[in-house]
């Protein structure tokens, strides 16, 4: 990720409503799949911030992997020690040493190998490991925020079953998160397109504070859909991709 955007994203992850609303939706789908107590890697960890919550939330034994050395600096302020820097593509752990990896919206960065990273994360699960994965959705919609985070990448659902798939994992549920907010942000998207030229401003994230009242309004529409989503209801479009998977040994 962009370096200039560790220290944003530090600034807003602990209350943001798309932060919560992510570890909610991730505590959800690790309910009756993973055990207290176990070992779990977040391939990506960025500033620390999904380690802290859900290490506290689910006495999982968390560790982080970080390719940036802003990112790592900025987790160890909050007091995590066990953090390495590295690649997702490469990681430097034994086979089947993890219970858990989470790897969100990290597979869609430039500098990350698609294919290795996957086959690395099946290599790293111990049998009946659970992978969760997000990364941002729809190709079409690429716009500032991912040219300002390194996004190369904006995928669609079957395209991310089938890469999993062929890691050899087997998908447990994908389907597209922040549905109902998509509309809205498809339009904003696509009418504030940045005209390409050597006068144009540094691109910017959407990684940012959001004014107290729109935080919460939008944790709360985010809360709604989660609720809907657990019983079911999943919309064919959304801000992101999100995928359950495990390694089931054949």
């Amino acid at each position: 990720m962009n370096p200039a955007e560790y220290e944003a994203l530090r600034a807003v992850e602990d209350r943001h409503w798309w932060f919560v609303s992510l570890r909610r939706e991730i505590t959800r789908a690790l309910e009756g799949r993973a055990r207290a107590g176990g070992r779990w890697l977040d391939a990506g960890s960025g500033t620390g911030g999904l380690l802290a919550a859900l290490e506290r939330t689910r006495g999982l034994s968390g560790f982080g992997l970080e390719w940036s050395a802003d990112g790592i600096a900025l987790a160890a302020a909050r007091g995590l020690r066990r953090l390495a820097r590295g690649s997702a593509s490469e990681l430097p752990f034994s086979a089947a040493s993890f219970d858990v990896i989470t790897s969100i919206d990290v597979l869609c960065h430039r500098g990350v190998a698609k294919r290795e990273a996957l086959s690395e994360t099946h290599r790293c699960l111990a049998p009946r490991g659970i992978l969760i994965l997000q990364v941002p959705a729809f190709e079409w919609l690429r716009g500032e925020h991912d040219d300002a985070v390194w996004t190369d990448r904006r995928f669609g659902r079957s395209e991310i079953r089938r890469m999993v798939e062929t890691a050899g994992l087997t998908v447990r549920e994908i389907f597209y998160r922040v549905s109902f907010l998509f509309p809205a942000a498809a339009v904003r998207r696509l009418l504030s397109r940045r005209r390409t030229g050597g006068a144009d401003p540094p691109p910017r994230s959407e990684v940012r504070p959001a004014a107290p009242g729109m935080n919460a309004a939008l944790g709360l529409v985010m809360s709604a859909e989660s609720l809907l989503s657990a019983a079911g209801l999943r919309l064919p479009f959304g801000l992101s991709v999100f995928c359950v998977a495990q390694k089931i040994e054949r």
